[in-house]
């Protein structure tokens, strides 16, 4: 079985957990800046983690079997105007990268006046740049959940910014027909605050129609031991009786075309 987590922060994970994930079938990263970075930061420091990503996590990951690449943002808390004015100059040219393969985490949280702006920004860059971008929204125990979701489509519909390189990350059960239903990849969050491995499963298995836009990320480093859930979901789906080229659609093929990878 071959997988890619499309949305994992292996710059926060331990090197085991990288290596049973490995074992467990996940081939390939996608490694996005988090919208939220701990305790007070600069814009070096956002350039730094964007080093950090291209430089030791794509090397360190391959050493262990996963081939990363990464998405890289600027996050929409902590920076004050001139960190961020400053991070958005570098972003350009970061995004030449070869292993630079979209933009994110971007989006909303609270859908403020500062998180719209910076989010339309990098909408622009993901056009100018012809990236998919990875977006962010409240998880689904968050009572904006629903607001901000459809608020986050009604920007990108506005905005002109192709919906099918959308990836509506953070997916939960009381969003998903919103999400599967809008035009833009569904990005199926296996993490302990969101959906576990049978909900995810569960969802793929009941809307085989919308299959062709379903991704699924770990988001591994923010706790809830999560790097084994999606090998968890392709067992599930297995023994449900999905056979492993209808699995690999899901865990495979839909994030190579999306994020146009260069594996096999």
């Amino acid at each position: 079985m071959k997988i890619i987590d499309a949305h994992v922060h292996l710059d926060r994970a331990a090197g085991e957990d990288i290596l049973r994930m490995a074992w467990g079938g996940v081939r390939v990263g996608i490694v996005p800046t988090p919208h939220l970075m701990a305790g007070l930061f600069t814009s070096k420091t956002v350039i730094q983690l964007w080093d950090k990503t291209l430089g030791y996590i794509v090397e360190y990951a391959a050493s262990l079997g996963i081939d990363c690449y990464t998405t890289l943002a600027v996050p929409f808390y902590g920076l004050d105007k001139e960190g961020y004015a400053e991070c958005l100059k570098a972003l350009p040219g970061y995004l030449k990268e070869r292993r630079v393969v979209g933009i994110g985490e971007i989006g909303l949280d609270n859908g403020n006046d500062h998180e719209v702006g910076l989010f339309k920004e990098q909408l622009a860059l993901a056009k100018d740049y012809n990236l998919p971008a990875i977006i962010h929204t409240p998880t689904p125990r968050e009572p904006q959940v629903s607001k901000i979701t459809s608020k986050v489509i009604d920007i990108l519909k506005k905005e002109k910014f192709p919906l099918e390189k959308a990836v509506l990350d953070h997916t939960g059960k009381n969003t998903f027909k919103t999400r599967v239903n809008s035009g833009c990849v569904t990005g199926l969050s296996i993490c302990y605050d969101k959906l576990t491995a049978e909900e995810a499963a569960g969802l793929v298995i009941k809307n085989p129609d919308k299959r062709p836009k379903i991704i699924l990320g770990s988001e591994l480093g923010y706790g809830g031991a999560g790097h084994l859930s999606l090998v968890k979901v392709a067992w599930v789906l297995r023994m449900e009786g999905m056979k492993e080229e209808e699995i690999e659609k899901v865990t495979w093929t839909n994030p190579k075309n999306i994020f146009a990878l260069p594996v096999k």
